[in-house]
């Protein structure tokens, strides 16, 4: 394998080489076409995916806020961050005395099971019924993602897809799940349809209003051809084609792509493992050209 330095003294030589051929094809009516260095690589079938890379945010998959039903001033909080509380324990103490008149204190209490994830209010604080929350409640040990997805990509979204989440706070780590739900509307604003996802695995190191980064998986094949993506030619009708070496000529042959990510696309048809294709250099090509292959 060479080193770094090594590649790009070569992508260099095959830039230098290219031009000059094309120089001395221009200078020369006749005579023999002199072959062009290029890059080439053999192809072989390995495994292959597609994901769709968005950014998320977790939540816990049963999370309420909690408002009190009755204004106020917040009396006394009676819990902590973190802490578990069952249905209807009373969370804080809201106290509705005015001038002349006192009533005994409101109890605002939990309308489900879980853990405090955050407290919003301080004692003293004054609320109106039903507009400020008081705290939030959920299941940290299952945690959800909402992705809102470009509309673009809608139709390649479906429940049970696989997903990948990664967070700053553990940048060694990726977290699984699996789509679950998914709205039937998409939003006017940013034109994106919201997708929830839940986590196989939260292991306690996620939290409520994180944001993440997801990848969906959209596609994969164990075995399929795979080439860089600086191998493929748009022919003039619009479809892929790539140069394959035969005989040292270069042959440009039309495939068939079956997904791209990122830097590599899957080949469905046109190629066989064990034939070489020009990855770099074939901007200085055209069918039939004499190569001069350089292999990495």
């Amino acid at each position: 394998m060479l080193k770094k330095s090594q590649i790009l003294i070569l992508l260099f030589v095959i830039l230098i080489t290219g031009i000059y051929s094309c120089g001395q094809k221009k200078g020369r009516g006749f005579g023999k076409e002199e072959a062009v260095s290029v890059l080439v690589e053999t192809v072989k079938k390995r495994e292959a995916k597609q994901f769709l890379d968005l950014t998320g945010q977790l939540v816990g998959r049963e999370e309420v806020k909690v408002f009190s039903d009755l204004p106020g001033r917040v009396a006394s909080i009676r819990v902590i961050e973190g802490q578990y509380v069952t249905k209807d324990s009373v969370i804080a103490y809201i106290d509705r005395s005015q001038v002349g008149m006192e009533y005994a204190l409101a109890p605002v209490k939990s309308p489900i099971s879980g853990y405090i994830l955050s407290i919003y209010v301080v004692p003293g604080q004054l609320v109106a019924a039903g507009s400020v929350p008081i705290a939030s409640v959920g299941n940290i040990q299952n945690m959800d993602v909402i992705i809102s997805v470009p509309e673009k990509y809608i139709s390649d979204i479906k429940i049970g897809q696989k997903l990948f989440v990664k967070v700053s706070a553990y940048p060694d780590e990726i977290f699984e799940g699996e789509i679950y739900r998914k709205d039937l509307a998409i939003d006017p604003v940013s034109r994106t349809l919201t997708v929830r996802g839940k986590i196989y695995q939260s292991k306690g190191k996620l939290f409520s209003g994180m944001y993440v980064d997801v990848s969906i998986l959209l596609r994969e094949e164990s075995s399929i051809i795979v080439v860089p993506m600086s191998a493929l030619v748009k022919t003039e009708d619009n479809e892929y084609a790539v140069y394959v070496n035969e005989n040292n000529r270069a042959i440009l042959r039309k495939v068939k792509v079956a997904f791209t990510y990122k830097d590599n696309a899957a080949i469905s048809d046109g190629l066989k493992s064990g034939e070489e294709i020009v990855t770099f250099g074939r901007e200085f090509l055209k069918d039939g050209s004499p190569i001069n292959p350089l292999r990495e």
